[in-house]
């Protein structure tokens, strides 16, 4: 009885050091890969100016700066082809992006996107605070030296 136990103590002990052994180094630990986990339907949820929520009390922010795909609301359409498609609501309509893509740079710590929608170019590398296959968060600085920082919650049905 007591070697028994030893043989599942081992077998379980292996086990959870083959699944740590296998992570990636990224923010948010999981056994999906970073590129399976990013893939799918994104909403922003909250976004931060300069360290300052944007809500519908001071949305002009947005407004001001021209940066309407970091909108609450936005979707972003992430394809496993490094295909990116965002929708961002304007003016009562909602518009689409043209030439969209993204990639995981820095061993999955960093998002690289670069797309175009409402006349605007958005090409910049954000570091990724959490990757999970419900919530994506990360941050950058534009080219004024503004800090954003998204929060996107997963739109796509598992």
């Amino acid at each position: 009885m007591k070697k028994e136990k030893l043989v599942i103590a081992c077998l379980l002990g292996l086990i959870v050091f083959g699944l740590s052994a296998c992570r990636y180094p990224e923010p948010s630990p999981s056994i999906h890969t970073p590129e399976y986990r990013i893939i799918g339907s994104w909403k922003v949820h909250s976004t931060y100016f300069n360290g300052t929520p944007l809500d519908s009390t001071n949305i002009n922010v947005l407004d001001s700066t021209g940066l309407y795909a970091n909108n609450p609301g936005t979707y972003y359409y992430i394809y496993a082809d490094h295909i990116l498609n965002v929708m961002a609501y304007h003016n009562g309509d909602f518009r689409q992006s043209t030439f969209s893509t993204w990639v995981l740079l820095n061993k999955n710590t960093q998002l690289a996107l670069d797309f175009t929608i409402l006349g605007r170019r958005y090409s910049y590398t954000a570091n990724i605070t959490k990757l999970t296959r419900k919530e994506l968060n990360y941050e950058y600085d534009d080219e004024d030296g503004n800090h954003w920082r998204l929060e996107l919650q997963s739109a796509s049905v598992f």
